[in-house]
């Protein structure tokens, strides 16, 4: 058995077809650093970037008429308490590590050792996407079981009509501590007006308006696409079917004996593929939308203000993102760590809505796979 110091030519430094580790570490490196610039469509969609633990956000307040005006008086002085909602935003930390012993570099390729790599971004995207969703859809069982951040400020989600808030009047409509945005359609199959409910629900707060400059987003199962790309307009029966589905710019060619009026949906909106529209919103399918639910949100496009979710992450802009951590300098792919630190809640409870498609029961959260 040899002994003594290893020296350098003893450092494993390529692949068994010839690529340095060094390049592919790099390689990593850069496409780690792309990932991150430009995250899944649904989830840059939705969410609006913060560092912040919670936000304070008014939420309705006393409210007094302006009285007539005396010759020989004064006006009553006027005062109002705004209520304040404290809205947490959680930051919790995943990692996984990739082992690769130096046999298997040894003999390894290129293409072998980047999917392994492949395989820790799609890990990420998927649990990216699975935070974003549940974010949106779960509905608390009580006040008490809302989750916590760090600081114990809860984490709300949309309003699920617990009793304990209510949202603000929004152009003379006022609503009730039981307002909920996590509905139940009372039919087994979906139809045109569980889709104007749902539109409804969020414009009625003023939000996915023209006038805010914001487009509804209607998520489907292709299960439910399939049974809404049929839906016409019914004049006997508005409540059921009070829109005709109008497919996209992207749709195959088809005929019909009637005119369209006003625009089509485009093929897509910000890298989100749509095959048409209904009323005012425009309806999206992905199978990673779990049959049996309908998902409404409100977006004026990735980033935006208004967008219901807040995506948190560290304060520390180097510790943002999905990161890759050598655990050896000399020996890069060896071992490595792969890291994020995030959390998703609900800012905005009135830009999304929720339908479960059911004949009847409560509402269940989803699973995502």
């Amino acid at each position: 058995m040899a002994r003594g110091i290893n020296v350098a030519a003893d450092i494993l430094t390529r692949t068994a077809d010839g690529v340095d580790l060094n390049v592919l570490w790099d390689e990593f490196a850069a496409t780690l650093e792309e990932w991150n610039a430009g995250r899944d469509a649904i989830t840059a969609l939705f969410t609006s970037s913060t560092t912040d633990s919670f936000a304070l956000l008014p939420n309705g307040g006393d409210t007094f008429e302006m009285e007539k005006s005396s010759q020989f008086g004064i006006p009553t002085a006027k005062r109002v308490s705004p209520n304040q909602l404290r809205m947490g935003f959680p930051l919790e930390w995943t990692d996984n590590r990739s082992t690769y012993t130096r046999q298997f570099l040894r003999d390894a390729s290129a293409e072998q050792v980047r999917a392994q790599h492949s395989a820790f971004l799609d890990a990420d995207n998927r649990y990216v996407f699975r935070e974003v969703m549940g974010a949106l859809t779960r509905r608390p069982a009580s006040t008490g079981s809302r989750p916590v951040n760090e600081n114990l400020v809860p984490v709300f989600g949309l309003w699920d009509g617990l009793g304990d808030y209510t949202p603000p009047p929004f152009a003379g409509k006022t609503f009730t501590n039981t307002h909920n945005h996590y509905l139940v359609s009372g039919a087994a199959t979906v139809d045109g007006g569980d889709l104007k409910q749902l539109i409804d629900t969020i414009q009625e707060h003023g939000y996915g308006l023209r006038a805010s400059n914001e487009q509804i987003i209607i998520m489907v199962n292709p299960a439910e696409a399939d049974v809404i790309r049929t839906f016409r307009r019914d004049p006997l029966n508005e409540a059921q079917n009070p829109f005709d589905f109008i497919p996209s710019v992207s749709a195959p060619a088809y005929l019909t004996d009637v005119t369209i009026v006003g625009d089509k949906a485009p093929a897509q909106f910000n890298g989100l593929d749509l095959i048409g529209s209904y009323g005012d919103a425009w309806i999206t399918k992905n199978y990673f939308i779990p049959q049996g639910y309908v998902i409404a949100v409100a977006t004026a496009g990735p980033g935006a203000a208004r967008n219901p979710l807040w995506f948190r992450e560290h304060v520390n802009a180097a510790e943002r993102g999905f990161r890759l951590l050598p655990t050896y300098e000399r020996y890069p792919l060896v071992e490595s760590i792969y890291e994020r630190g995030m959390g998703v809640g609900v800012r905005h409870r009135s830009a999304a809505a929720v339908m479960q498609i059911k004949a009847s029961g409560t509402y269940a959260d989803p699973v995502f796979a």
